[in-house]
Protein backbone atom coordinates (compact mmCIF):
# COMPACT_ATOMS: atom_id res chain seq x y z
CA UNK A 1 0.00 0.00 0.00
CA UNK A 2 1.20 3.44 -0.90
CA UNK A 3 0.55 7.31 -0.07
CA UNK A 4 -1.50 8.29 -3.11
CA UNK A 5 1.00 11.11 -3.83
CA UNK A 6 3.57 8.27 -5.25
CA UNK A 7 1.27 6.37 -7.25
CA UNK A 8 -0.65 10.23 -8.72
CA UNK A 9 3.59 10.86 -9.54
CA UNK A 10 3.83 7.52 -11.46
CA UNK A 11 0.57 8.24 -13.35
CA UNK A 12 1.83 12.41 -13.91
CA UNK A 13 5.80 10.84 -15.29
CA UNK A 14 3.97 8.51 -17.54
CA UNK A 15 1.11 10.65 -18.68
CA UNK A 16 3.65 13.33 -19.61
CA UNK A 17 5.72 10.36 -21.14
CA UNK A 18 3.11 9.98 -23.56
CA UNK A 19 2.27 14.10 -23.86
CA UNK A 20 -1.15 13.30 -21.74
CA UNK A 21 -1.68 16.42 -19.78
CA UNK A 22 -3.61 15.44 -16.42
CA UNK A 23 -5.55 17.87 -14.55
CA UNK A 24 -6.96 17.28 -10.55
CA UNK A 25 -10.08 15.67 -12.00
CA UNK A 26 -7.94 13.19 -13.76
CA UNK A 27 -5.38 12.11 -11.87
CA UNK A 28 -8.45 11.37 -8.90
CA UNK A 29 -10.53 9.45 -10.90
CA UNK A 30 -7.55 7.82 -12.93
CA UNK A 31 -5.73 7.21 -9.22
CA UNK A 32 -9.26 5.83 -7.75
CA UNK A 33 -9.93 3.12 -11.05
CA UNK A 34 -6.59 1.44 -10.61
CA UNK A 35 -6.82 1.30 -7.44
CA UNK A 36 -9.69 -1.02 -7.61
CA UNK A 37 -7.93 -3.00 -10.28
CA UNK A 38 -4.90 -3.24 -7.97
CA UNK A 39 -7.53 -4.84 -5.56
CA UNK A 40 -9.78 -7.19 -8.12
CA UNK A 41 -6.36 -8.46 -9.27
CA UNK A 42 -3.99 -8.77 -6.36
CA UNK A 43 -6.39 -8.79 -3.37
CA UNK A 44 -4.63 -5.83 -1.48
CA UNK A 45 -5.32 -1.50 -1.80
CA UNK A 46 -2.89 -0.02 -4.09
CA UNK A 47 -3.09 3.26 -1.72
CA UNK A 48 -3.15 3.08 1.80
CA UNK A 49 -5.78 5.38 2.58
CA UNK A 50 -9.38 4.96 2.07
CA UNK A 51 -11.29 7.05 -0.83
CA UNK A 52 -13.85 9.59 0.13
CA UNK A 53 -16.81 10.35 -1.42
CA UNK A 54 -16.69 14.01 -2.65
CA UNK A 55 -19.31 16.08 -4.44
CA UNK A 56 -17.10 15.05 -7.84
CA UNK A 57 -16.35 11.10 -6.95
CA UNK A 58 -14.01 9.47 -5.03
CA UNK A 59 -11.06 12.20 -3.87
CA UNK A 60 -7.79 11.45 -1.96
CA UNK A 61 -7.61 14.06 0.18
CA UNK A 62 -3.70 13.89 0.26
CA UNK A 63 -4.26 14.60 -3.81
CA UNK A 64 -6.58 17.41 -3.32
CA UNK A 65 -4.03 19.37 -1.24
CA UNK A 66 -0.81 18.35 -3.44
CA UNK A 67 -2.87 19.74 -6.47
CA UNK A 68 -5.00 22.44 -5.10
CA UNK A 69 -3.07 25.23 -6.64
CA UNK A 70 -3.29 23.73 -10.04
CA UNK A 71 -8.03 24.39 -10.24
CA UNK A 72 -9.12 22.93 -13.68
CA UNK A 73 -5.79 23.38 -15.36
CA UNK A 74 -3.44 20.58 -15.77
CA UNK A 75 -0.73 19.55 -13.14
CA UNK A 76 2.77 21.04 -14.00
CA UNK A 77 4.37 19.70 -10.76
CA UNK A 78 4.53 16.47 -9.02
CA UNK A 79 3.44 16.14 -5.52
CA UNK A 80 5.67 16.41 -2.52
CA UNK A 81 5.27 16.25 1.17
CA UNK A 82 5.64 19.21 3.42
CA UNK A 83 7.83 18.88 6.59
CA UNK A 84 5.91 21.41 9.17
CA UNK A 85 8.49 21.49 10.69
CA UNK A 86 11.43 22.53 8.99
CA UNK A 87 8.39 24.24 6.68
CA UNK A 88 10.04 22.61 3.62
CA UNK A 89 8.50 20.53 0.58
CA UNK A 90 10.70 17.37 -0.40
CA UNK A 91 10.24 14.94 -3.01
CA UNK A 92 8.14 12.13 -3.05
CA UNK A 93 9.86 8.32 -3.35
CA UNK A 94 9.11 6.62 -6.34
CA UNK A 95 7.14 3.84 -6.78
CA UNK A 96 8.94 0.66 -7.32
CA UNK A 97 6.75 -2.46 -6.38
CA UNK A 98 6.47 -5.14 -9.17
CA UNK A 99 2.71 -5.59 -8.70
CA UNK A 100 2.00 -1.73 -8.16
CA UNK A 101 3.99 -1.07 -11.49
CA UNK A 102 2.09 -3.88 -13.06
CA UNK A 103 -1.22 -2.34 -12.43
CA UNK A 104 -0.08 0.51 -14.12
CA UNK A 105 1.08 -0.55 -17.03
CA UNK A 106 -1.94 -3.29 -17.79
CA UNK A 107 -4.57 -0.03 -16.98
CA UNK A 108 -3.08 3.34 -17.21
CA UNK A 109 -2.66 3.98 -20.89
CA UNK A 110 -6.88 2.90 -21.34
CA UNK A 111 -7.44 5.25 -18.80
CA UNK A 112 -5.40 8.44 -20.08
CA UNK A 113 -7.97 7.67 -23.24
CA UNK A 114 -11.14 8.79 -21.39
CA UNK A 115 -12.16 12.31 -21.48
CA UNK A 116 -12.57 13.47 -17.23
CA UNK A 117 -16.41 14.07 -17.59
CA UNK A 118 -16.38 10.75 -19.01
CA UNK A 119 -14.93 9.11 -15.89
CA UNK A 120 -17.00 11.18 -13.69
CA UNK A 121 -20.20 9.27 -15.11
CA UNK A 122 -18.66 5.86 -14.60
CA UNK A 123 -17.87 6.68 -10.95
CA UNK A 124 -21.45 8.10 -10.42
CA UNK A 125 -23.61 5.28 -11.69
CA UNK A 126 -26.08 4.43 -9.61
CA UNK A 127 -24.67 1.19 -8.09
CA UNK A 128 -21.21 2.55 -7.53
CA UNK A 129 -19.18 2.34 -4.27
CA UNK A 130 -19.81 6.44 -4.70
CA UNK A 131 -23.36 6.75 -5.44
CA UNK A 132 -24.08 3.82 -2.60
CA UNK A 133 -21.76 5.70 -0.58
CA UNK A 134 -23.98 9.12 -0.96
CA UNK A 135 -26.90 7.42 -0.98
CA UNK A 136 -26.27 5.83 2.66
CA UNK A 137 -24.75 8.85 3.74
CA UNK A 138 -28.33 10.04 3.55
CA UNK A 139 -29.69 7.91 6.56
CA UNK A 140 -26.64 7.04 8.35
CA UNK A 141 -23.58 8.90 9.65
CA UNK A 142 -19.89 8.00 7.42
CA UNK A 143 -17.70 10.21 9.14
CA UNK A 144 -15.19 11.22 6.38
CA UNK A 145 -17.49 9.27 3.54
CA UNK A 146 -15.25 6.57 3.73
CA UNK A 147 -15.54 4.59 0.21
CA UNK A 148 -14.13 1.08 1.90
CA UNK A 149 -11.67 -1.19 -0.13
CA UNK A 150 -14.80 -3.87 0.41
CA UNK A 151 -17.16 -1.66 -1.38
CA UNK A 152 -14.65 -1.16 -4.19
CA UNK A 153 -14.20 -4.92 -4.40
CA UNK A 154 -18.00 -5.46 -4.85
CA UNK A 155 -18.99 -2.74 -6.78
CA UNK A 156 -16.01 -1.89 -9.18
CA UNK A 157 -16.89 0.32 -11.78
CA UNK A 158 -13.60 0.66 -13.88
CA UNK A 159 -12.94 -0.72 -17.40
CA UNK A 160 -14.07 -4.27 -17.92
CA UNK A 161 -10.26 -5.54 -19.24
CA UNK A 162 -7.07 -4.34 -20.32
Amino acid sequence: MHDARIVANEILRRAWDFGVDLSQIDIQKITYFLHGHHLLDHGTPLIGTEFQALHYGPVQTVLLESFRKWGDEPIRELATRFDPIRRTHHEMPRLTDNASMATIDRYLERYLEIPSFAMVEMTHRPGTPWSETMQRARNAVNIGMLITNEMISARFEGITSA
